[in-house]
């Protein structure tokens, strides 16, 4: 394993981490960076927003309990700023912003006190032997390692930000379409499992990015499967998650055709025709149309010849007897 830099590194100022300690510096060189790339506005400020455990997925090297501390220490300084714009009350992730106005300041008190100590005399005195432990304990003393650190931190922090500024993880504003379509799935989720656990909603959205911007997928398709997918008594079990979604949308698909087709065939109009040619006869029918062979004929079907003007006369006479009878 090779332990030396192949990756975005951590970086700091020396002059940050001397003003207010060396944890305190990586964690807010780290929000500071996604506070630049944010899009989440409140308030007149840039907020970035995260769980604890997505903290400590950056900083691995601390305990969760560790980090905590670290980002209390910056809050009580004030340098850090806590928020709450969540969209769900049971969401307690904390949103943050970094007081800048508090950092300058504490740099011009800082400045102040390095401006009355006398350094002449550390300069002029200083050895090779000791320009290692006079560089750790004051880091304003100019030297030849001072300026390259500090321009490998604004060219890497440039570079990761243009080059490598992908593999970041990304946070995702409410209002967006990613952001969104996740909910969407997890309130689906909730309708039958009021208890389901609050997803990192962030990880969510970006599986939708990837569907969208890896595998093709449209807006609209996406919504279609998130909605089907919780409709049907399989699916619904499990896709639980837009990982899940992603993984399976193919098959998704696939199914939802194949049920599109069986049902457009069972209501096809030759489908109708073929049932009509093997409709089973009632057996109510056949014995009507038996009764009708089997019936004798009437003494007028056996006649040779019908007068039908003694028949009119035979009805008008039973018409007159019926209005006789009526008055």
């Amino acid at each position: 394993m090779n332990l030396l830099i192949n990756e975005p590194p951590l970086q700091v100022l020396p002059t940050l981490a001397a003003e207010i300690g060396l944890n305190n510096a990586i964690v807010l060189q780290q929000v500071h960076y996604w506070l630049r790339v944010s899009t989440n506005n409140r308030d007149g400020h840039k907020w970035v927003y995260k769980t604890i455990d997505e903290w400590h997925e950056e900083f691995p090297f601390w305990s969760k309990r560790t980090l905590e501390r670290v980002i209390q220490s910056l809050e009580d300084l004030e340098i850090l700023v806590a928020g709450n714009y969540n969209k769900f009350k049971m969401d307690r992730t904390k949103w943050y912003r970094i007081k800048y106005e508090t950092l300058h300041k504490l740099h011009e008190n800082a400045n102040r006190q390095n401006d009355g100590m006398q350094t002449d005399n550390l300069a002029q005195s200083k050895t090779p032997n000791c320009q290692e432990g006079t560089r750790q304990n004051d880091v304003n003393v100019p030297d030849k390692m001072a300026v390259p650190i500090t321009r490998e931190y604004t060219e890497t922090t440039t570079e990761n930000t243009q080059r490598k500024g992908n593999s970041r993880k990304r946070v995702y504003d409410e209002s967006s379409v990613h952001y969104q379509l996740a909910s969407r799935l997890y309130q689906k989720i909730l309708i039958d499992d009021p208890s389901f656990k609050q997803p990192n909603m962030n990880t969510w959205a970006d599986s939708i990015r990837l569907m969208m911007e890896q595998d093709n997928r449209t807006v609209e398709q996406i919504e279609y499967l998130i909605d089907w997918s919780q409709e049907n008594q399989f699916w619904k079990s499990n896709i639980l998650s837009t990982k899940k979604l992603r993984e399976k949308a193919t098959t998704l698909i696939r199914q939802i055709k194949a049920d599109k087709a069986k049902e457009n065939k069972v209501n096809s109009p030759s489908n109708f025709r073929r049932q009509g040619r093997t409709e089973v006869v009632p057996e109510w029918f056949k014995n009507r149309n038996e009764e009708k062979v089997n019936a004798k004929p009437t003494t007028v079907e056996i006649g040779q010849e019908i007068d039908f003007e003694v028949e009119r006369q035979k009805i008008l006479e039973k018409l007159g007897s019926a209005k006789e009878n009526a008055k």
